[in-house]
């Protein structure tokens, strides 16, 4: 049992670092080893492989004030996950998520998430006997400072991705979060202990976390030396992890979304976007008349920077994020795509009023399996999406004109 400074260390000497971590300053995935300090285990010590021990952030329990916020802050961990080995390139294939390696000024290599846009198959070569892959890989970055734009990149880029539950150190930590959480709730649902409410939302935060977030680091290299500029040295607490606008106003940062399929929930919208991006998002879906054949709604984010990437990802034209309620008989299901058509940010009393449940319609329960997926260029299905797509956009340039005329017309009456 090793020791770290006046804390109660649970890690053993013999464990490596087998998780990463999306860190705050730069939004890069790092490899790191979790400690669990303290008298409760109430602090989390993630140290960085490669790194000084300054380098080291450490979280509280205690800095958690919601089940979103918390929600978000494991999302940013996963499995280490694999480094593409060359006879196996073909595992990647067009629409895949990946983690990749992104060179920067001063020889700086930092890994982001990406989708892999297009694969340019060449003949592999042979070298002293060893396979080598000459493949070409044309990533559209999910984040980070290239986030929206393509790249090519190797074999000796890619990483792929490993499905993993949730690190135990992790989830020890997040029961004590929780804890402090409930505790400083203003009173309990009728007939619900504190345990129980614990006990409930954990399982909760276990099963939307233990789905894939996609995978980073390869065994043997690692991000150069960058962290130490950007984060807080020597072990500071890591407690400031929103967004701050100018004037110290916490705003909201919103995507309005249309031509939803009717019966989609709320919660699968959500869960999509953070499988696709790592981004916790809320998400509201709004009622609908009988004879109106699409929803519309909102999807809702702490950051500025998650709406940004979230929008280039919605509407990049390699790609169609499309619902499909598979009940249809024939071969190809017809597929209708979502459409981001705004992004705005909402000041403190948009933010309470969206927010309201008695305001919104936050719809959970789906309708049908398979809700949501992406289709990439050049299948049949993204050929249909864009034709739809297209038509939806003209339905909706067609009712502002009309609606336009309208009012045009009302004030010369008047």
């Amino acid at each position: 049992m090793s020791h770290s400074g006046d804390s109660h260390s649970l890690v053993t000497a013999e464990e490596g670092y087998d998780t990463e971590f999306r860190s705050y300053p730069d939004d890069a995935w790092y490899s790191v080893q979790l400690l669990l300090e303290g008298e409760r285990s109430e602090k989390l010590r993630v140290k960085y492989d490669e790194f000084p021990a300054e380098s080291d952030n450490v979280f509280l329990a205690d800095n958690f004030k919601s089940e979103d916020e918390l929600h978000d802050f494991l999302g940013r961990f996963r499995k280490v996950s694999v480094q593409l080995q060359d006879p196996n390139c073909s595992k990647v294939v067009k629409g895949m998520r990946v983690c990749a390696s992104d060179s920067f000024a001063a020889g700086e290599v930092l890994f982001y998430d990406a989708i892999v846009d297009d694969v340019l198959r060449k003949k592999h070569s042979n070298l002293n006997g060893q396979e080598e892959c000459e493949c070409i890989f044309l990533l559209f970055w999910l984040h980070g400072p290239n986030v929206g734009n393509l790249t090519n990149k190797g074999v000796a880029d890619i990483c792929l991705l490993q499905d993993s539950e949730l690190h135990p150190k992790l989830i020890y930590f997040m029961e004590i979060s929780m804890q402090n959480i409930v505790k400083a709730l203003p009173d309990f649902v009728s007939g619900t202990t504190s345990d129980d409410l614990v006990c409930n939302i954990v399982a909760r935060l276990r099963e939307t976390k233990g789905r894939p977030l996609s995978g980073s680091f390869r065994q043997g290299k690692y991000a150069q030396p960058s962290l130490s500029e950007v984060w807080p040295p020597r072990g500071g607490n890591c407690d400031n992890r929103q967004d701050t606008d100018v004037g110290g106003d916490k705003k909201l940062y919103v995507i309005l979304v249309q031509n939803l399929e009717k019966d989609l929930s709320s919660s699968a919208v959500s869960k999509f976007i953070h499988e696709q991006t790592s981004i916790a998002t809320q998400v509201y879906i709004f009622p609908s008349l009988p004879w109106e054949p699409y929803s519309n709604g909102v999807i809702m984010m702490d950051y500025k920077k998650d709406v940004e990437q979230l929008f280039g990802f919605l509407q990049s034209p390699n790609q169609f994020t499309v619902s499909s309620n598979g009940r249809s008989s024939i071969r190809i299901t017809a597929c209708r795509p979502l459409v981001a058509t705004e992004k705005l940010s909402l000041n403190d009393q948009w933010t309470l009023m969206v927010k309201s449940p008695n305001k919104l319609l936050n719809r959970r329960e789906g309708g049908f399996s398979r809700e949501l997926k992406v289709v990439s260029s050049g299948t049949e299905e993204y050929k249909k999406a864009k034709e739809l797509r297209d038509l939806f956009l003209q339905f909706i340039d067609h009712q502002k004109r009309l609606y336009k005329r309208l009012c045009t017309e009302e004030k010369i009456i008047s």
